[in-house]
């Protein structure tokens, strides 16, 4: 793998950002956004569920603790009939 040193205008560094969502609404969107990038990476149904059940990764297990198994399994189910 080649490495460099990032630039200060290179597009590709990792940049973190906090947000409050302030509706349900809000972190169903976000949960979609992140189903819907997995599925098109390839995973499967189980490995997107535990990917959200893991603490490690902030956004998706905030969203799993907000709406619960049943809503992100939901999601699940309804952003793989669009993506394939």
């Amino acid at each position: 793998m080649v490495e460099k040193d990032f630039e200060e205008d290179d597009p590709f560094e990792l940049v973190g950002v906090q947000m409050q969502v302030e509706n349900v609404e809000h972190i169903e969107e976000m949960a979609r956004t992140f189903i819907e990038e997995f599925l098109r990476m390839g995973w499967s149904e189980q490995m997107i569920i535990g990917l959200f059940q893991l603490p490690f990764y902030q956004g998706p297990h905030a969203a799993y603790r907000i709406l619960g198994e049943k809503k992100i399994s939901t999601l699940l189910r309804e952003a793989k009939s669009k993506v394939r």
